[in-house]
């Protein structure tokens, strides 16, 4: 569904419309939830097998912004930087979950929004991130060829920047920790004590009696 410029395209829009129409005898519709569908379906499967073939996407007006880190990174211009940066990044081999994909027409082509989890090969923990695509026109005139004109790339540590440290609310102290039992001794030491606090306190209650003059 995406064409490139000046190297080898992927199958275009119109050629796949043309053999899914034969294939199910029902003439295909392609609207921007189908062409975004296709293209995320070749770019990712692209990076998984190798990163050297993403390069077709671009044209020399594509641009990327890839942020792994809460670090500011410059956006990078032109499918041969671009090239360079995808394959630095060892993405090969990598398992991207798509959880969620959100396209949108506009005048000059197809807005893609991605959300969803990337493992790369050698990890075993999968990152949530996002990811938006704009598929910019060939020509004004055909409707039907496309190719990445910019990508946004961010997982969401570096969005969200690091998790809060979770303290406790100013004003506040905590619990009291539980003490041992004291030993026999002191309990029955305490007990005594007790006792003649108790008496001591009955006898100050009691009134004195009259004594007979």
């Amino acid at each position: 569904a995406v064409s490139h410029r000046h190297t080898e395209t992927p199958p275009s829009a119109r050629l796949l419309k043309q053999k899914m129409s034969a294939d199910t005898g029902v003439e295909i519709e392609l609207t921007s939830d189908f062409i975004a569908n296709n293209f995320v379906e070749q770019y990712y499967a692209a990076i998984h097998k190798d990163p050297e073939l993403v390069r077709k996407f671009y044209g020399a007006d594509s641009v990327m912004t890839h942020l792994e880190t809460s670090s500011k990174e410059e956006p990078i211009l032109g499918a041969d930087r671009i090239h360079e940066k995808i394959v630095s990044l060892g993405l090969q081999g990598g398992l991207a979950c798509i959880q969620h994909l959100v396209a949108q027409s506009s005048a000059e082509g197809i807005v893609i929004m991605v959300m969803g989890t990337f493992a790369r090969a050698n990890e075993s923990v999968c990152h949530p991130f996002r990811q938006t695509f704009i598929l910019g026109k060939m020509s004004p005139d055909d409707s039907y060829a496309f190719y990445l004109r910019n990508n946004i790339f961010a997982f969401d540590d570096a969005v969200h920047g690091e998790a809060p440290q979770h303290t406790q609310p100013p004003h506040q102290h905590p619990p009291p920790q539980p003490q041992p039992p004291a030993p026999p001794q002191q309990q029955q030491q305490h007990h005594h004590q007790q006792q003649q606090q108790q008496q001591q306190q009955e006898q100050e209650a009691t009134p004195p009696e009259d004594v007979p003059t």
